[in-house]
């Protein structure tokens, strides 16, 4: 059909008003609410995280500068623990580590997961944001908006799952109570 298609592949984005069934968000709304910080299994598994704002660059220098046909990465070099996120969490939020808790691992929980972004580096991009700001950056947002995503009960749990008909997905389990959205945040 000759369509000019790019793919962009990427993972583990974060940065303001991420919902927050993803770890970063989530661990910053449980500490927000006094909740425990649940980490799957050991909390060894590495992940790249990137800031949404290298990632909108990334997307950029695709559209503009990609061939036509071709795959791009979009990722970081460095990756860290779960564990370390989540420690870095606490200290910027002045959390005791004591509120880090370990529940059962997920059943297919990728050790870690590579990403080579050399074809996209080739275009001319760079990540620009430091991790260290980007997380702080990101935090600060949370705080200033507690409230600004509702419904996010079932989100904080450790295992969230989808609840059959009938049934409360957050049976059985102590959910972060539902924050009001907030208007104009």
């Amino acid at each position: 059909y000759k369509l000019p298609i790019i793919v962009p592949r990427g993972n583990n984005v974060y940065g303001p008003r991420q919902y927050p069934e993803k770890l970063i968000p989530k661990m910053i709304n449980l500490a927000l609410l006094g909740k425990p910080l649940w980490i799957h299994g050991t909390g060894e598994q590495r992940r790249s995280y990137l800031h949404v704002d290298d990632v909108a660059r990334a997307f950029d220098a695709i559209t503009h500068k990609g061939v036509t046909g071709e795959r791009y990465n979009i990722g970081t070099n460095t990756d860290r623990t779960v564990l370390e996120v989540v420690q870095t969490i606490a200290a910027e939020l002045k959390i005791p580590e004591a509120r880090i808790k370990h529940v059962e691992d997920r059943i297919f929980n990728d050790q870690r997961y590579y990403m080579d972004s050399s074809k996209l580096i080739a275009l001319g991009w760079t990540e620009e944001v430091v991790w260290e700001e980007g997380l702080k950056e990101t935090i600060q947002w949370y705080k200033d908006h507690q409230g600004y995503w509702s419904n996010i009960a079932t989100a904080l749990l450790p295992h969230p799952t989808i609840p059959n008909e009938g049934t409360n997905a957050t049976e059985g389990a102590q959910a972060a109570p539902e924050p009001k959205r907030a208007r104009n945040a």
